[in-house]
């Protein structure tokens, strides 16, 4: 049996009772009674990688042998609870690069031209009031830092390259085949950067790590963006500074809650906001799906799960 924990993946269950029945947990009454009787059978666990998955489930199904996340986070599965009682987790990694730098420029466009505002008035036919805001800045020239150069970080730093910003960048380790440099601190980054860009995993490393002192080293005129988590930055210490314009804008695609309170950002003009669809293409849905199908297949058919995370 396979037991599906996030609604979202509702709409691959026919698929997935191809390889073996299935059940949903969100209806699901009592979960120890289940996993007293036909929990029993339970083999794989089919999440939303980025989602939270509890803990709890991985200790009250003796059959569990995996944990399948569609989707290439896993920062939503605990990982030493899952390793504790011997249970694979495996992701799909690959699947979204291109869609997250996408919509990460978007944003950048999006708040640096202030088209969220503009359209509201064209909309309203307070045209002549459009023309009196100021102007923005243009992009080319301005520096563009990176926190986090993996395959999305990369990605970003490519079509930025294309509008004519400077990429610098900061990661743990240095990477010699990144042409940009790259900055010691992200500290150090946000005061070299026009726009700092969040493009990192979430980890008790990077948790919380775009601080107060970050955003004010960032500064005035400065903006962000983040199509990382929502943990990596201390949420409160970001509503304060756009509240009080010690930062220009920002652009968000996640939150530290999801979904989160729209009366945070309310009376905040200078933000674009997206509900967490960076990576949420058809493509990358559909293939997200297609690694997940892939796995349950290789673990109902005894074969070597891939892109196993432990």
């Amino acid at each position: 049996m396979i037991l599906i924990i996030h609604p979202e993946l509702a709409l691959a269950q026919s698929l997935m009772e191809q390889i073996a029945p299935c059940a949903r947990l969100w209806e699901i009454d009592d979960v120890a009674t289940f996993a007293q009787g036909p929990g029993q059978a339970v083999r794989a666990i089919a999440c939303i990688g980025g989602k939270r998955t509890d803990p709890a489930l991985f200790g009250l199904f003796p059959k569990l042998e995996a944990v399948i996340a569609a989707g290439v986070g896993v920062d939503g599965v605990d990982l030493k609870a899952a390793e504790a009682f011997g249970v694979s987790v495996c992701n799909s990694p690959g699947i979204n690069t291109d869609d997250v730098a996408d919509l990460a420029l978007g944003l950048l466009i999006a708040g640096e031209r202030n088209i969220i505002e503009l359209d509201g008035l064209v909309r309203r036919g307070e045209w002549a009031d459009a023309l009196t805001h100021a102007p923005r800045y243009r992009l080319r020239g301005r520096t563009l830092g990176i926190l986090g150069m993996g395959a999305i970080g990369k990605a970003i730093g490519v079509r930025a390259e294309a509008f004519g910003l400077n990429v610098i960048w900061s990661g743990p380790n240095p990477k010699p085949d990144i042409i940009w440099p790259r900055v010691e601190t992200v500290l150090e980054l946000a005061r070299q950067s026009d726009i700092l860009m969040l493009a990192c995993p979430l980890t008790e490393a990077t948790r919380g790590i775009v601080s107060g002192e970050v955003l004010a080293a960032l500064g005035s005129e400065g903006v962000l963006i983040n199509v990382a988590r929502g943990g990596v930055v201390d949420e409160a210490a970001l509503l304060k500074a756009l509240r009080e314009r010690k930062i220009l804008g920002a652009g968000l695609d996640v939150f530290e809650n999801e979904p989160t309170d729209p009366k945070l950002w309310a009376d905040l003009p200078n933000v674009v906001l997206t509900p967490h669809v960076a990576g949420r293409t058809r493509e990358s849905v559909q293939e997200a799906v297609r690694a997940a199908l892939g796995n349950l297949m290789r673990l109902y058919q005894g074969q070597q799960l891939e892109n196993r995370v432990i």
